[in-house]
């Protein structure tokens, strides 16, 4: 069976990714900024710390699956919130963004580049937000969240073109207006729809659609 690494999996979309993926019986590693929120192990999730702002647990982690190939790499840890306004902006609170949103994606690709390449599938898979999209932004606000999100997309989109030549595919996906926590409560889908819409997406990519920015349901996102 094919395996997925998930980050993120403390709850919400992450978990539900993992929890659907294992429920079809894919070998799932879950990873988690708390370990103690992690999903109780079986013979089909092996659960893992890991904090996308920390260096030295990607290089644990690494290590510890020495190779193992990962057919699908999904970066989906991240952080929201951002309702502060001018002139009362939370600086420290934007920076923590940026390394979470936008850094720890890239450092996830960097990291395991090589072990999905290993693999049959070859699929990386960021769950970004519409927030990031210029074109689409028509209310202002949120800055450091739309740039977090904005920079995860320009980078995804390199990393596209990047590692095409090896027959990986990269896509940025929108899990639409999700209940829960990290969106603000109150949205339109729950993780559960999201997260299944979003596997029928995954499930059939192809090669030719590397570097695309797409909603849950496959529709195609303005930059």
């Amino acid at each position: 069976m094919p395996t997925a690494l998930i980050t993120g999996c403390d709850t919400g979309i992450g978990r539900e990714f993992a929890e659907q993926y294992a429920r079809d019986s894919w070998k799932v590693i879950a990873t988690y900024r708390d370990i103690s929120k992690a999903i109780p192990g079986n013979e089909h999730i092996r659960n893992h710390p890991l904090d996308v702002t920390d260096e030295s647990q990607f290089e644990s982690l690494k290590e510890e699956l020495d190779g193992e190939p990962i057919d699908l790499l999904i970066s989906n840890a991240g952080i929201g919130l951002d309702t502060a306004r001018l002139g009362a902006l939370d600086f420290d609170y934007a920076r923590r963004m940026y390394e979470v949103n936008t850094i720890g994606p890239l450092r996830l690709v960097e990291t395991f580049a090589g072990n999905v390449a290993a693999s049959t599938q070859r699929r990386i898979v960021a769950i970004t937000s519409r927030m990031g999209s210029i074109g689409l932004n028509l209310s202002g606000a949120h800055y450091g969240y739309r740039a977090s999100k904005a920079g995860l997309n320009a980078l995804m989109r390199s990393l596209a073109i990047d590692l095409f030549g090896q027959g990986i595919t990269v896509v940025l996906l929108h899990p639409g207006w999700v209940d829960t926590a990290g969106g603000g409560g109150g949205g339109a889908l729950s993780a559960t729809a999201s997260v299944s819409s979003m596997r029928q997406v995954i499930a059939r990519l192809g090669n030719h659609e590397t570097g695309q920015f797409l909603s849950y349901d496959g529709t195609p996102l303005p930059w």
